[in-house]
């Protein structure tokens, strides 16, 4: 599957953040385009996934496109509205060749952590490592052997939230995105291992440690 959209007057500066997080919740090829009804120009951006060269994609479909440039990860394009069923088939066409359906998410991991071992002041110090994107991603941090003390689904079932509790018996929540059809696969008690963004959530004008997570798996022990 690819995601391929287009659409009237949606507000282009918007465009290019939908389509990041489009392609971060599927993790696949992602391209939306909004036509000016005044000139029946459609411009847009696209997202892409480790694997698939998105600029060279492009550079594929060049004849029917009005313009584009970026580079493999992201671009931005323009195409005229009477080809654009001509670029759709033609790009789709592409990605499906390129067997991106059996592309698999990697997680690069840049640390392993202890969470006995932080406080509110060093996650707050990853701010200085700001700002963060493309070629400077957000640190992602293993955290293993973690029991969970309570979990449950938000929003109707579609965000995980966990409390997690370390050997030590400190305790950190989790906050999983979009995971919330996990919460029937983990129970309270199991040993997971995480792995997530460090960042300080602020509720009721508390401030408290939280875990974003990227992936969850039941901790192996030999």
């Amino acid at each position: 599957m690819q995601l391929f959209f287009g659409g009237n007057n949606w507000h282009s500066g918007v465009i290019g953040i939908v389509a990041s997080k489009i392609t971060e919740m599927y993790y696949k090829p992602s391209i939306l385009l909004c036509f000016e009804e005044e000139n029946g120009v459609g411009k847009g951006s696209g997202r892409s996934i480790q694997g698939f060269d998105l600029h060279d994609a492009l550079m594929k479909c060049q004849d029917v496109l009005a313009g584009f440039g970026g580079h493999s990860m992201a671009v931005g394009l323009s195409v005229e509205k009477d080809n654009f069923e001509s670029f759709k088939q033609k790009f789709l066409k592409i990605a499906t060749e390129s067997n991106i359906s059996n592309f698999a998410p990697v997680i690069n991991i840049d640390d392993v952590i202890n969470i006995d071992d932080i406080d509110k002041e060093m996650v707050k110090s990853l701010s200085l490592l700001e700002p963060f994107g493309e070629g400077n991603q957000m640190p992602i941090f293993a955290f293993k052997n973690l029991k969970i003390d309570s979990i449950r689904s938000l929003t109707e079932g579609k965000h995980l939230k966990l409390s997690l509790k370390s050997i030590k018996n400190n305790y950190v929540d989790a906050i999983g995105f979009n995971l919330g059809h996990l919460s029937d696969e983990y129970k309270i008690g199991d040993k997971v291992d995480v792995a997530g963004n460090l960042e300080i959530n602020n509720f009721n004008g508390l401030q408290s440690i939280q875990i974003n997570i990227k992936d969850i798996m039941k901790s192996v022990t030999f």
